[in-house]
């Protein structure tokens, strides 16, 4: 996990918890982290953070035959 990375996360407790995908923003102590979410920074546990990871396909970078 780098900073600038696409993450899904989970942070809070029950009834106020909140979730979804932010852009990791900075390595923190005591295992939490910082997630950038909707314009606010979060500091969530390392095991509540999952990199999202994109590949593109193959025929995507194939050259069109016109």
């Amino acid at each position: 996990m780098k900073i600038g990375d696409l993450v899904e996360f989970s942070y809070g407790r029950v009834g106020g918890q909140i979730g979804g995908i932010g852009i990791f923003m900075e390595y923190g102590t005591c295992g939490k982290h910082k997630v950038l979410f909707m314009g606010k920074g979060y500091w969530v546990p390392e095991s509540c953070i999952k990199v999202i990871t994109m590949a593109r396909k193959t025929s995507a970078n194939e050259p069109l035959l016109n």
